[in-house]
């Protein structure tokens, strides 16, 4: 059985991807706290509607015409899109980045992450029992 063709397991797992790249992000952000001019990243919020959308009406993907067509050259963004937040702080050489705000991000990030992984093991945890297989 495929847990990617249940709509729960799918979200969750959508979930988790998000705060995969985010935690990412925030990590960046926290190693250029000290690069003059560099400005914090975050992720846009999910939008779990728009998920739903997704997954009840699938989009069509593109598709190579020609073998001698390339893909790109810029590097992956993953599948969700970074913004520039607005920030209070500036320091004199132009950096927005403000640690503590940075690390709140990253405990709440991680509270997400640990609560999507939770809700997964669970829902697991009710198939085998639904299917007979718990130790």
């Amino acid at each position: 059985m495929d847990l990617r063709n249940l709509t729960l397991f799918d979200m969750t797992k959508t979930k988790m991807d998000w705060l995969s790249q985010r935690q990412k992000i925030l990590a960046q952000n926290i190693a250029n706290a000290n690069t003059p001019e560099y400005k914090a990243r975050d992720l846009k919020e999910l939008d779990f509607g728009r998920e739903i959308d997704k997954i009840m009406r699938p989009s069509v993907p593109t598709a190579q015409t020609h073998p001698a067509h390339h893909s790109g050259t810029l590097p992956e963004r993953g599948p969700f899109r970074d913004q520039t937040p607005k920030t209070f702080e500036e320091s004199i050489d132009g950096n927005r980045v403000v640690l503590e705000e940075q690390m709140e991000k990253v405990g709440s990030n991680k509270g997400q992450y640990e609560l999507a992984l939770n809700l997964f093991k669970k829902n697991v945890s009710m198939l085998k029992t639904a299917l007979g297989k718990q130790r």
